[in-house]
């Protein structure tokens, strides 16, 4: 994989997270009429077509009969104008930029202009221009939602397991047992007659979960293959058996040797299929961690956690990898003195933000003990240390919590963690 791809892929994680911060602000935002902007920019898209478009635009939008959104709407596309006037051309893959006039609890003559410029993770294909009284936002959940899935089926005499994997995600769909006895010796026709009846209840195992197998994976429109696990020779008998429909069948991309069965050999399928899978977050995701606890284990001081000590290494240009959680629920404040002009930052959990706001005048300045202190601004914890991150050179992995490395980083580690390039 060439050095573009590699970092392409470990920024995406990155650049989907605040993608889904975008669109937990963008979906609640209303407008009147037609006031609400989205424009879709292809890398390909020359800037001056873009800028002659929305002049034409605005031309058009003259005939809007209401002077209000009228209006809006101009004042809508002005703002987009003056956003293009400082870009000189489109990032790789392109932008999205919703631009629009939003009242204050949907009263009319409360409105007030909001512009965000995002640059999506996936090449933009087409160019489009939307108004309506809402954002459009279905090029956002197309770029978030994972794409790619993989069928698990882990099968042995006993036990059966059907399963999948995509993006964070591993879902056990269903388990079996089947109820087929094991060989014992018996003696002349007795023998045969239990093997026949071993035989017949192991057909019928494999025709109740191949059935179960089709109606499950059949439902995909993103299944990428196959694997089908086990000890033993059972899941070659099972493919071999033709219970699977012939389309899924195609799609089987080996069969994996695992000690373990049911939900414990879906796990270890998992795990011994890691290179074969590398482009599913899951794998990356447990592959980066641990890398960081191997570092922990072993005490190579090449590794650091929590937020003070990520953020010295970040500013000393130390870090190679910063580790993120999804589930860190932190806000970074900046403060100043109204005074002295001191100005100084605080981490306030998400749940508490409201209540550090309405306590903010009983604080003391540090420097002069003046009680003049006001908010100058706040970020999202995860996005102000990405932000630092990207100016070092920094990768950027943020591990959801679905997975359990993602889980274990969030609950033992505080969700803030780096892998280091030398020791500090």
């Amino acid at each position: 994989m060439s050095e573009s791809k590699k970092k392409e892929k470990e920024e995406s994680s990155y650049k989907r997270y605040l993608l889904k911060k975008y669109l937990d602000i963008l979906k609640n935002k209303r407008g009147f009429h037609t006031a609400l902007i989205s424009l879709t920019i292809p890398p390909t898209k020359k800037i001056s077509d873009v800028t002659s478009y929305l002049k034409k635009e605005i031309g058009e939008s003259s005939n809007i009969k209401s002077k209000g959104n009228r209006k809006n709407v101009i004042d809508s596309i002005t703002a987009i104008l003056g956003k293009l006037k400082n870009i000189k051309e489109f990032p790789p893959n392109g932008l999205i930029i919703y631009s629009g006039q939003v009242p204050e609890d949907n009263k009319p003559g409360t409105e007030s202009s909001e512009i965000y410029i995002i640059e999506p993770p996936e090449p933009l294909k087409t160019f489009q221009y939307y108004c309506a009284a809402e954002f459009l936002l279905d090029p956002l959940y197309d770029m978030v939602q994972e794409k790619g899935a993989y069928g698990i089926i882990n099968i042995e005499n006993k036990e059966a397991a059907i399963g999948w994997i995509r993006g964070t995600h591993l879902e056990i769909s269903k388990t079996f047992t089947s109820g087929v006895h094991s060989k014992h010796h018996a003696g002349g026709q007795s023998q045969r007659r239990l093997e026949r009846l071993i035989e017949e209840g192991a057909q019928n195992f494999y025709k109740r979960v191949g059935e179960t197998a089709n109606s499950i994976f059949m439902e995909f429109d993103d299944l990428k293959g196959i694997f089908v696990s086990g000890a033993g020779m059972t899941k070659a008998k099972f493919v071999k058996k033709g219970v699977l429909d012939y389309r899924l069948k195609d799609k089987v991309l080996d069969l994996i040797d695992v000690s373990y069965s049911g939900e414990a050999g879906i796990r270890e399928t998992v795990i011994k299929i890691q290179d074969k899978i590398q482009s599913l977050r899951y794998i990356q995701e447990k592959q980066v961690f641990n890398i960081f606890m191997e570092n922990i284990s072993k005490d190579t001081n090449l590794a650091t956690y929590g937020e003070k000590q990520v953020r010295k290494a970040l500013e000393m240009g130390a870090v190679d990898i910063l580790l993120l959680s999804e589930g860190v629920q932190l806000i970074r404040v900046h403060v100043k003195c109204g005074k002295c002009n001191t100005e100084y930052y605080e981490t306030i959990p998400t749940e508490k933000i409201r209540e550090f706001y309405e306590h903010v005048n009983t604080l003391s300045c540090p420097s002069c003990q003046s009680n003049l202190i006001q908010i100058e601004g706040e970020l999202d914890l995860v996005e102000e240390l990405g932000d630092l991150a990207e100016i070092q050179g920094t990768k950027i992995e943020l591990l959801s919590t679905e997975t359990e490395e993602g889980t274990m980083l969030i609950s033992t580690f505080g969700g803030i963690a780096a892998i280091l390039r030398f020791k500090i």
